[in-house]
């Protein structure tokens, strides 16, 4: 990997009067990587996105393109291509001259800009569109167009500020793998802000997760899924959300037992030792959707241990199975959720059903600092 094309945020601060937008934010985004900061509306993650582009100058902390500080190097200078959420395409020009218009600004030889255009254009399924001007496009087509216009750069960061938030359900699995098409082209470091973890899941290399202007964890998808660091990540990241209740942990002999008021859970040995100190405390325990299986289909053994009982609310069917909307047998029931691979009949609405859970993945959090039990 060549130093050059490595971009490299050291403890970033943005504060605006007495609010601090992001706090203390470092990034190291690799050559051929695409990063994606997420996380809820004000976390942060556009400001971040403003800083590496220069439309923000940073309070404190350093931004460097390979060998080179950007932090006093205006937006134009810096050499960056951005798609917008809005797509800041100009209404009063042709799909060709918005495509041709960073090449035109950069003094581009016309015999270049002839040649990108249209070829850019084919590659997002546009080129017949290249006479035309915004008003007679829909919104996936003016989204293309503003890919087109990235493609068609040879920049050295390329950012994305939430590029598919004006589109439907439809059009954004296509505009994925058009962004997707992209990188592999470009094969430079790209950042994509989105507050879809969805989005985030399917889309990144490494993912950021932001909350208060803090990044609260990074790593794979796969790593922020099975090995949360805080309630927060683990709660946010996976669709339906992670199931959270309140337990004790409470050692009797050779065992560490999970109690709630509506079951109790036997920890698994290998977790032992991650819980000593909070051992006779208040926890969250974290169960996952589809850690909770029917006794009778588990992948895992069953007993008296890890089984718990739930009355059927709602069944919503997918693609995948269904998802069961439940809640615990008590005066105060709380509600959670569990995704099966088979389809449920509705009779099942209703009635009690036992559920076995999957102890090795249960998750433990301290109820005071929100911080992981066991990855932290």
């Amino acid at each position: 990997m060549s130093d050059s094309n490595i971009i490299v945020a050291e403890h970033l601060v943005k504060q605006f009067q007495e609010k601090v937008a992001v706090n203390d934010v470092s990034l190291h985004i690799g050559q051929r990587e695409l990063l994606v900061l997420v996380g809820p509306s004000g976390c942060g993650k556009t400001t971040t996105l403003r800083l590496l582009a220069g439309l923000e100058p940073v309070t404190s902390g350093k931004i460097q393109f390979g060998d080179r500080l950007v932090n006093e190097i205006r937006p134009k200078d810096r050499n960056i291509a951005m798609v917008f959420q809005d797509y800041a395409i100009f209404p009063h020009m042709t799909v060709f001259e918005n495509i041709a218009y960073g090449l035109r600004s950069r003094h581009t030889a016309g015999s270049i800009i002839k040649e990108r255009v249209p070829n850019a254009a084919k590659m997002f399924r546009i080129d017949h569109l290249l006479k035309r001007k915004p008003r007679q496009l829909s919104g996936g087509e003016r989204q293309r167009v503003a890919l087109a216009r990235a493609l068609v750069r040879d920049a050295d960061l390329y950012l994305y500020d939430e590029p598919l938030a004006n589109l439907d359900a439809q059009l954004r699995h296509q505009a994925r793998e058009d962004i997707l098409l992209l990188h592999r082209e470009k094969e430079k470091p790209s950042v994509y802000v989105t507050h879809d973890q969805s989005e985030a899941m399917a889309l990144g290399d490494r993912i950021a997760v932001m909350r208060d202007g803090k990044i609260q964890q990074i790593g794979t998808g796969t790593e922020l899924y099975d090995r949360p660091l805080s309630e927060f990540v683990a709660f946010f990241i996976g669709t339906p959300s992670i199931n959270l209740f309140d337990a004790e942990l409470k050692a009797e002999e050779d065992a560490i037992d999970l109690i709630t008021s509506s079951f109790t859970l036997r920890l698994p040995v290998e977790m032992h030792e991650k819980v000593q100190e909070a051992i006779g405390k208040r926890v969250n325990l974290g169960i996952r959707p589809e850690d909770l299986q029917s006794p009778k289909s588990a992948q895992f053994p069953v007993s008296e241990e890890n089984t718990i009982h739930g009355m059927v609310n709602v069944i919503e069917p997918t693609s995948a199975g269904c998802t069961v909307y439940l809640s615990m047998l008590e005066d105060e029931p709380k509600d959670f959720v569990a995704t099966f691979k088979a389809r449920l009949p509705a009779s099942y609405i209703g009635r009690e059903v036992p559920l076995a859970v999957n102890r090795r993945k249960m998750h433990l959090f301290d109820q005071e600092t929100g911080r992981s039990l066991l990855y932290g």
